[in-house]
């Protein structure tokens, strides 16, 4: 001790950074945001990183003792900046090659031929069908020859005559057919395809589909007949692939066939990560209750194996090194058959990381392992940072070996270290006081106990215990800790929290410690001998229906979830600073550990309960076109900030996808917004392109009313109404000749009127048409009401000596021909139009003939499949449009 503090060189060395590579890894991040948000040239970030190295070698020679050390690590840090900046500006350099695919998704047929590149799945949701990749070696169309091409089509097969059809086919009592037949990877196939490019919904707050797309190599979306595929002679591919999935699909068959549905789908799902199978429905309950990971397979999944695996070579016996590569082998061979996907090879890396430490006797430090498993995913590539799944994993990962390990360490950690070799009376001087007297007291609770139960039976029963109720506080502290860390994440990304997360995690955790190993140990038994797989497949779905009652418990209907607009920037700010606080008082005084987290889970109540503000214009009237595709929603925001949506979009029965427009598309635009009420919601009339999204509108966003035209009824429209009662919505019917003010802005309903003949392929004449007025100036909003409709609205107009002039005219029908008669516009003579319609939708929306007159008629037409959401404001000095850019 003398010797050390007389040599002050010595001194600084006592504490060497806990995780040297966890700030290395924080300034690889900076640089490639900084890049990302600031670009500079690739030169100057490359001269940064060398004199960087250089000052950090110097310090090392030049510099003596402790000083030159932190100076070193210091200069070694700071140069991961640059060297990130300058990776980012690499991988931004490569060129991206156009694949010439692109050239025939142009929605006409065509013939493809080329191989299986992921192999087929049934997928569930408005029809059963199969998704497949075809990697596309040649296409041609009708009048043309084959041609190579490059590029890979995400298909959707389906059984001509099934229900694919959507609503309609309901109505009419078509009945399912049977599934595609399922292919395999490398299989080659011809097939005849209608191919288009994917396209993003361009408004605030949706999702990049087509980048995310692109990061899986897709670059053409389409849609096949299973009767116009041949398979022809051959493979293709690689054959470690053709490999891999045939093994995959040898697991899938084993779950289907041990287990039934619904429980065949959750395992494949659970095990493989296959969700084909799983409903929407099902995934919206476990996204409700925080539980979402269990669909994929993520860290925790690779994890729990590779901890049950560990476990079953030790009690096999096997020595050390061959029980950690034993274990690791599997787990690779595991994760291998997966999708490995990015968040499959973090663990993957964690663990082997974790576990080769273990072998070499250095210490395993968890944070410095998920520093080395994000460093090397983000050399590969830096794009990853900005995934979502990454900063999940990565907060999660911190969050565990920064603030809980210390955390327990402190708590339950010494009492666990208690009930080590409890008969063992020697230990009891070596340990600390309270350890000591802890010990003493389990011993005479166990002799209490021992006394009317048996004394070998208490002394194993009361330690057994009190573990459990160690591993129970344990987990309750983790499971709150890891809450309240991904609270800024999920508001952001998924604008959701569930206070029934904490519960239902901590009941789902164990439950999945016991359905991976069970369910793994099933499969491979079935390879055996079905009946030695048996018993072990019901343990499995024991806990499955444990995981189920636990999840609908959590996120069913019976409990509320409460969605939140995107959280202002000083809340984010205050979150991003009191985790940093967290982290580094973790490991110091009692006091200032506990008052940082304190702070954290203050500054994350704020990311829930201040959102950002609503931002809109006190002196306008505002209408924005949203971009949800073939389909309307109208936004209508006061001067005062009430708002008013007018419709919610949806999926016509000719799209195969389970896509929820109000959920996926409406909805976040309007979190982005900073709106988390609605004051009216309401529907122009009841197709799905209008209607088909108003269900998660009245869920998320909890409007006190809900208008509507008289509607011919339906189950869709029926379950609508139900959602709105269940939900304390006001159902208000509007009619011809209601007029009132909505918060200064004045409303006519012009259409239909309440007598109005219902008929079921006659819904679009039944639209709802409003004409809303403020400060001089008018907009109408017609929904799809055909040239009839139009006409008796010019009619009704001159009888009763009114102008139907108006300065904003939504053009009906989205521009179809059956819509804007040339009677209609020389009436309404508009001074804007706006139509809202799909890109490439396969009515050819907006007709050209509809856009020809409304140029003859000079008005400027803006449509959301060119621009995006349009937004028009309206003052006193006229019609303003505005549109993305």
């Amino acid at each position: 001790m003398v010797e050390a503090a007389a040599n002050p060189e010595t001194v600084g060395l006592r504490r060497p950074p806990a995780a040297p590579l966890f700030a290395a890894v924080l300034a690889f991040c900076g640089g490639i945001l900084l890049q990302t948000y600031c670009y500079k040239p690739a030169a100057l970030y490359l001269l940064c990183a060398v004199g960087m190295m250089l000052c950090s070698a110097a310090a090392l020679r030049y510099v003596a003792g402790a000083r030159g050390a932190r100076l070193a690590y210091c200069a070694a840090v700071l140069a991961f900046f640059p060297a990130g900046a300058l990776l980012m500006a690499a991988h931004q350099a490569q060129p991206m090659a156009a694949p010439s695919l692109l050239k025939y998704a142009g929605g006409e047929e065509v013939t493809l031929t080329g191989y299986v590149a992921r192999s087929g799945s049934l997928r569930t949701g408005r029809d059963l069908h199969e998704s497949l990749d075809l990697a596309v070696e040649q296409a041609q169309f009708d009048s043309s020859g084959a041609e190579p091409v490059v590029g890979t089509v995400r298909l959707n097969l389906y059984v001509p005559d099934s229900n694919h059809g959507g609503w309609e086919s309901e109505e009419d009592g078509v009945e399912d057919s049977v599934a595609p037949p399922v292919f395999d990877y490398g299989q080659r196939l011809r097939l005849r395809a209608k191919l288009r490019p994917p396209v993003n919904f361009r408004n605030p707050g949706n999702m990049d589909y087509v980048g995310w797309l692109r990061g899986q190599g897709i670059a053409v979306l389409g849609s096949a007949k299973s009767t116009s595929i041949a398979v022809l002679p051959g493979l293709g591919g690689s054959r470690m692939e053709r490999i891999r999935w045939r093994a995959r699909r040898s697991v899938l068959d084993r779950i289907a066939g041990l287990w039934t549905e619904p429980y065949a789908g959750l395992f494949q799902a659970m095990v493989l990560g296959e969700r084909g199978l799983v409903s929407r429905d099902e995934r919206l309950e476990f996204q409700r209750s925080g539980t979402f990971h269990l669909l994929v397979v993520s860290g925790m999944n690779v994890a729990v194996f590779a901890v049950f695996l560990l476990w079953l070579m030790r009690w096999l016996r096997l020595r050390q090194e061959y029980a950690v590569l034993a274990a690791l082998a599997l787990t690779a061979s595991y994760a291998w058959m997966t999708d490995l996907g990015a968040p499959i090879l973090r663990s993957v890396l964690m663990i082997f990381a974790y576990e080769i430490a273990a072998l070499l006797n250095r210490e395993r430090a968890p944070l410095n392992t998920v520093s080395l498993a994000g460093l090397a995913l983000l050399v590969v590539n830096p794009e990853e940072l900005f995934d979502p799944s990454f900063q999940l994993t990565f907060v999660a990962v911190l969050t565990i070996a920064g603030l809980a390990v210390p955390l327990l360490g402190r708590t339950t950690g010494p009492l666990r270290q208690s009930l080590t070799e409890l008969d063992n009376l020697g230990r009891d001087p070596g340990l600390a006081p309270k350890q000591a007297q802890f010990r003493l007291d389990v011993r005479a609770i166990s002799a209490s106990l021992g006394e009317l139960i048996g004394v070998r039976a208490g002394l194993w029963i009361v330690p057994k215990l009190t573990l459990a109720a160690i591993a129970l506080a344990e987990l309750f502290v983790l499971s709150g800790l890891m809450q309240v860390a991904i609270t800024l994440p999920t508001v952001w990304y998924f604008h959701r929290i569930n206070g029934h997360a904490l519960w239902a995690n901590m009941a789902v955790l164990p439950l999945m410690g016991v359905l991976m190993p069970s369910a793994m140990l099933a499969v491979g038994f079935s390879y055996i001998a079905h009946w030695l797989a048996v018993p072990l497949a019901l343990v499995a779905r024991w806990s499955l229906q444990g995981i189920l009652l636990a999840v609908h418990w959590s996120g069913g209907a019976q409990a509320p979830e409460h969605r939140v607009a995107m959280p202002a920037l000083a809340a984010m700010l205050a979150v991003g600073l009191c985790y940093g606080l967290a982290l580094l008082t973790a490991r110091r005084r009692w006091l200032l550990a506990v008052g940082s987290l304190a702070l954290l889970a203050g500054a994350a109540w704020l990311v829930v309960a201040h959102p950002r503000s609503f931002e809109h214009n006190p002196h306008e009237l505002e209408i924005t076109a949203i971009d949800i595709g073939q389909g309307d929603s109208f936004l209508v925001v006061t001067p005062s900030g009430h708002t008013l949506l007018l419709d919610s979009g949806g999926l016509l029965g000719v799209h195969h996808s389970d896509l929820d427009i109000g959920e996926d598309v409406v909805s976040p635009y309007l979190w982005q917004r900073g709106l988390s009420q609605l004051d009216v919601a309401a529907i122009s009339h009841s197709h799905a392109d209008h209607m088909g999204g108003m269900p998660a509108i009245l869920r998320n966003f909890h409007p006190p009313e809900l208008w509507y035209a008289p509607n011919y009824p339906s189950h869709e429209v029926e379950a609508l109404y139900a959602a709105a009662d269940r939900l304390g919505v006001r159902r208000i019917e509007r009619h011809r000749g209601e007029a009132f003010d909505f918060d200064g802005v004045h409303i006519e309903v012009l259409a239909p009127p309440a007598d109005w003949e219902l008929k079921v392929h006659g819904q679009d004449d039944a639209s709802m048409v409003l004409r809303l007025t403020y400060a001089g100036h008018t907009a109408l909003l017609v929904g799809d009401i055909h040239k009839r409709v139009e006409k008796m609205l010019v009619e009704e107009a001159a009888e009763q000596g009114q102008s139907l002039h108006v300065d904003l005219l939504k053009v009906a029908h989205h521009g179809s021909n059956s819509s804007s008669c040339e009677e209609f516009l020389d009436a309404v003579q508009p001074e804007y139009a706006v139509i809202s319609a799909g890109i490439r939708n396969p009515f050819h929306h907006p007709r050209p003939e509809v856009i020809e007159r409304l140029a003859e008629h000079r008005a400027k037409t803006f449509r959301t499949d060119w621009f995006g959401p349009v937004t028009f404001y309206m003052d006193a000095a006229g019609v303003h449009p505005s549109v993305a850019r």
